[in-house]
């Protein structure tokens, strides 16, 4: 740990130079990552909020939930089961705003009647105890809360009780189900599927897929994520092989006064490992820092799982960058190196 220290500080600008470099890339993909975590909030927090381990939909309706009602028949069938009922309407109101005016049956943590729990997307445009003003309806709701991770493709949802979402919404189409462990700890799915007859059963998953704009967006900021994690790896790689071709003399003398492969190698791996860990560990400070002065309704999200994830594979890149600068050291001989041939 000394040598790889020493090394640092007397080539101090050199490695300064290359801590700025991971540091911004690092930096960059934790911050394409949030953004891609944050929009796909934006699609999918609603699905995740609602804790299904399983989704009824019908047959005619690509796994989306919004796209086609569930046969009544089949309705009657879930009802039987006592498995919860959603039921979905996109509404608009004052401002051209629209949220996604939401009812879930058997769900005891719902606003009293007329009131009605938003996402806080629209807590900028709102603020609690509001009237809100439905287009084409004599109904007002008044928001009694704001929470956070209740979107749906991009719409905040409004989470309402049955009897306000009947006065709002005449008809009583249901859009799905939501089979989850409590249900799971009393039905079977089987007998479940046996009773269906225009349903069927999806995970949350699938449920996630089929709307529209969550892989549309996830794929190119994955992608970037994927290059990103390319670039630094080939920076790693080409930094630390210049340095260690420039050091080829410094190498031989060290080889010549009886210094191991192994220590050298060691060295290497030190240096990379001090240089990325400092850089990485910057980076999630600041964008942590950052992530607390972001407004609720911007599409930023911080995984602390995904972050501890990327600071793992830099780590890996690094490693695997640093293989190129290990060959070169042992290929090196004594002789040569200080003789300059």
């Amino acid at each position: 740990m000394n040598l790889a220290l020493k090394e640092i500080k007397y080539y101090k600008m050199k490695y300064v130079l290359i801590a700025a470099i991971i540091f911004l890339l690092a930096f960059l993909v934790l911050f394409v990552s949030s953004l891609a975590q944050g929009l796909g909030k934006d699609n999918i927090s609603f699905i995740e909020h609602m804790d299904g381990k399983y989704f009824v939909v019908s047959e005619d309706a690509d796994n989306n939930l919004l796209n086609a009602p569930l046969d009544k028949e089949d309705v009657k069938v879930l009802k039987d089961f006592n498995i919860p009922l959603v039921q979905m309407q996109p509404i608009k109101i004052q401002n051209n705003d629209k949220f996604l005016l939401t009812t879930i049956s058997k769900l005891h943590a719902l606003p009293k009647d007329g009131d009605v729990a938003l996402d806080v997307h629209l807590n900028k445009s709102y603020d609690l105890k509001d009237k809100l003003n439905i287009v084409d309806s004599e109904e007002n709701l008044r928001i009694s809360d704001f929470e956070k991770f209740q979107m749906y493709s991009h719409m905040p949802v409004g989470l309402v009780n049955q009897a306000t979402y009947n006065k709002v919404v005449p008809h009583e189409a249901i859009n799905t189900a939501i089979i989850n462990q409590h249900v799971l700890d009393n039905v079977s799915i089987k007998d479940l599927k046996q009773n269906l007859k225009h349903s069927k059963i999806i995970t949350p998953e699938d449920a996630m897929k089929a709307i529209p704009s969550y892989e549309a967006e996830q794929m190119p900021l994955n992608l970037m994520v994927f290059f990103l994690f390319l670039i630094s790896a080939i920076v790693i790689t080409v930094f630390f092989y210049i340095i260690t071709i420039q050091k080829t003399t410094e190498y031989g003398i060290l080889k010549a006064i009886g210094t191991s492969h192994k220590k050298l190698i060691f060295k290497l791996i030190q240096e990379v490992f001090i240089i990325v860990i400092f850089s990485v560990s910057l980076a999630i400070i600041i964008i942590t820092a950052i992530n607390n002065f972001m407004p609720p309704g911007m599409p930023f999200y911080l995984n602390n799982n995904l972050i501890m994830i990327l600071a793992g594979l830099f780590l890996f890149v690094s490693f695997i960058g640093v293989m190129l600068s290990i060959v070169k050291v042992l290929k090196i001989d004594p002789i040569e190196a200080i003789g300059g041939e």
